[in-house]
């Protein structure tokens, strides 16, 4: 177990931990709208009294012993306390559900702090039940009504959603620079006959101390959950892979394996005990022997996998290495281990998106794969093991290229070569660790895709200019449908709609409505339309007498903005003259007794009607610069549709996969989200052009099933996934 290093007493370390947790809560608290003392200080209280409660050293390791502390036992009083009861267990669900909150890692650091191996989820003291007693303990506070404190729930889960990653990141952060390590996850499994056995492969995802399938898989459920809008996620759960494994164990009634996994040293296997069984010489050999058999297979052109552009003739088909391929006898530890793999990398070779040139790099790292699963217990057991996260890195790295990709293309290159150096590390055994090809996936992936933003800058300043100009527009319009109604003389209704209304929307781009031009240029027209009522006072008719040259002045500077023609001009400007003339002679010249406001004089725009969204964007082709974009548009959707809606799956810097509405599929890179309008703008530099949707039509997607997140799911693990629910459909 590790210490905490001088200077890094545990107690200071907790209270830096409680101390960050609490205040990042508050804030989140805060950001809700929830601000007063009493509400703040018991969500406060709550929070950090129980953390204190779960890392006392008198706590007892594993499920249920924090009696009365899990969410699932939270228990308020009163009829409607009943109903946020049920609420707050919903919101524990959902966030133990959503992938994105990794507080995993911040788990095996408390478990080092505290020397607590078994702790679970539900006794983590920054995990999440600290939370749902807060929210419990804001619950509580005042004489609210209940619906209003289901909203509040409901806001508080919704920001949570999106906050918490941070929040576990920065406590991850905090509990490294203190030097606290991550414990290795300690798993046990059910044996065959009841009784506890160790074996190569098992474990659960997170740090959860034991675990049996839920009806002794197989013929247990998926491993996976969704979101709400049909995006799969995966949940909390046991490792797909390790339940797969001991699913195909369990199938070759295996009661104490013949060898089990070996730990080597300096490149030599050494003799290891498993179980009370040692491992005898002959098993020592036989296992040299598969491993020498392994490396010869690597090193040569396999006939399971595609191999490297520009090295071997390519294959017509990709398929998995399976143990009858090597002769490795039914039911032995390593045809296991093999057979297992063996169904991830078909699942793995069969995803469509991955183009076939990457599909054969991750191929060809089967057989080191393979090995490593055979030495090494934790790749069955850790869903972050390095050997995984590998798979994982190239395939994220490969979101953007297209099925059809060559081996030329140049992040193809990159790939390659990066996967052949893994393969090669993996093969040594001179001791080499596969930090280095992580930390050079990771770069290459961080250039990649700020590449990808920098690109996508261009198309993003179009859609900015674009609803830019259609919200002045709309600013201006609305500007005119009240206007309009203030005067009946048809020649200043003309001149409002097809000229000023121009200017009110230039304006409104210089400054905003708020601005001083757009201010000034409202006053023009205040004062016009002052111009023409009777002046039944000599002081008015001299006020007119004084206005006429100034405002004739800012009229004109209010056209010259919009370049509008001198010879345009003048016919307006000898209407107002007459208007203005009989006005000061006291007789107004009001030609348009009948005139009813509700038409429309000739060749005046009419007052705008707003229509109902339609059920499908409209789309258009903004273009500048040689640069184009896709523009889905939904008329009158204004900020404060979008800053309404509930929370969205998709965040930027994901990979989205969407459906146009000419049914052409795309995958893209969500590079801008608008601070002030509901558009999402998604590019890839294999595209020639950027996608703009709205985000209501995007939700829509992801609900219909149309769109998903691609860059949310490991694909090792998915494969898992996928290879588990069919490993059970053939069963």
């Amino acid at each position: 177990m590790t210490q905490p290093p001088s200077g890094s007493d545990p107690f200071f370390v907790l209270r830096d931990c409680r101390e960050l947790y609490q205040r990042r809560l508050v804030e989140i608290v805060r950001q809700t709208g929830v601000t007063d003392p009493p509400s703040i200080d018991a969500f406060s209280s709550a929070v950090g009294t129980t953390h204190d409660e779960l890392a006392s050293a008198a706590q007892q390791d594993g499920f249920g012993q924090t009696a009365g502390l899990t969410a699932s036992r939270i228990s308020l009083v009163g009829n409607d306390d009943l109903e946020l009861d049920i609420r707050i267990g919903e919101v524990f669900n959902h966030l133990r559900d959503n992938s994105r909150i990794d507080h995993w890692r911040v788990q095996l650091r408390y478990m080092n702090l505290l020397h607590r191996p078994k702790m679970s989820a539900e006794d983590n003291p920054v995990g999440l039940e600290p939370i749902c007693r807060g929210l419990s303990a804001l619950c509580k506070i005042g004489n609210i009504p209940l619906d209003q404190r289901l909203e509040r729930l409901t806001r508080l889960e919704e920001l949570l959603h999106l906050k918490l990653p941070e929040v576990y990141v920065e406590l991850n952060e905090l509990l490294g620079r203190h030097r606290i390590e991550p414990a290795p996850a300690q798993v046990v499994h059910r044996g065959i006959g009841g009784g506890d056995a160790s074996f190569a492969g098992g474990g659960t995802r997170g740090p959860t101390a034991a675990c049996e399938p839920p009806g002794g898989l197989p013929g247990g459920g998926r491993w996976g959950n969704t979101d709400g809008y049909g995006q799969e996620v995966l949940s909390g759960g046991p490792d797909v892979l390790a339940i797969l494994q001991q699913a195909m164990q369990r199938q070759a009634a295996i009661g104490s394996p013949s060898f089990s996994p070996l730990a080597p040293t300096n490149g030599t296997i050494q003799p290891a005990t498993t179980g009370g069984i040692v491992l005898d010489a002959n098993t020592l050999h036989r296992l040299s022997e598969l491993l020498e058999r392994l490396s010869t297979l690597g090193n040569q052109a396999p006939a399971h996998s595609t191999p490297m552009p520009g090295a071997i003739a390519a294959q017509p088909a990709l398929r998995a290495l399976r143990s009858k391929d090597v002769d490795i006898p039914l039911g032995q530890p390593a045809s296991i281990a093999l057979d297992t793999l063996s169904l991830i990398f078909d699942s793995l070779l069969a995803t469509p998106e991955l183009p076939d040139v990457v599909k054969a790099s991750i191929g060809r790292l089967q057989i080191p794969l393979l090995k490593i699963a055979i030495l090494d217990a934790s790749f069955f057991s850790e869903t972050h093991h390095p050997a995984r996260q590998i798979i994982n890195r190239i395939a994220h790295l490969a979101l953007g290229l297209p099925r059809d990709c060559s081996g030329d293309h140049p992040l193809c290159t990159r790939i390659t070569t990066l996967a052949n150096k893994v393969r090669m590390s993996l093969e040594s055994s001179n001791g080499e660790t596969l930090e280095p090809h992580l930390s050079e996936l990771d770069q290459l992936i961080g250039e990649y895709e700020e590449a990808i933003d920098e690109a996508a800058q261009p198309g993003i300043r179009i859609v900015t200019s674009h609803e830019e100009s259609e919200a002045a527009a709309r600013s201006a319009g609305d500007w005119l449908d009240t206007t309009l109604s203030r005067t009946r003389i048809p020649a200043v209704r003309v001149f409002l709609a097809t000229y000023w209304q121009r200017v009110m929307q230039a304006a409104c781009l210089i400054g905003g409505r708020d601005g001083a031009i757009w201010k000034e240029n409202d006053k023009v027209i205040d004062e016009l339309l002052w111009s023409f009522e009777p002046k039944p006072t000599a002081e008015e008719r001299k006020q007119l007498l004084t206005l006429i040259p100034t405002l004739l002045k800012r009229i004109n500077t209010g056209l010259d903005r919009i370049d509008v023609p001198s010879d345009e001009r003048k016919p307006f400007f000898d209407r107002c003259f007459e208007l203005q003339t009989a006005v000061l002679r006291g007789r107004p010249e009001l030609d348009d007794a009948q005139y009813s406001p509700a038409a429309s004089a000739p060749g005046e725009t009419p007052a705008k009607t707003k229509e109902e969204p339609p059920e499908k964007p409209l789309p258009c082709i903004l273009e500048k610069d040689g640069f184009r974009v896709h523009y889905l548009t939904v008329p009158d959707i204004r900020s404060a549709d979008w800053q309404s809606r509930s929370r969205y799956p998709w965040k930027s810097g994901d990979w989205i996969g969407i459906t146009l509405l000419d049914g052409t599929a795309l995958r893209g890179r969500c590079c801008w989200q608008s601070p002030t309008t509901a558009t999402v703008l998604l590019f890839n530099k294999e595209w020639d052009h950027s996608v703009a949707a709205p985000a209501m039509w995007l939700e829509q997607q992801f609900k219909e099933g149309q769109a998903r997140i691609l860059s949310g799911q490991p694909l090792f693990d998915e494969a898992a996934r996928r290879a588990l629910d069919q490993y059970q459909a053939n069963r």
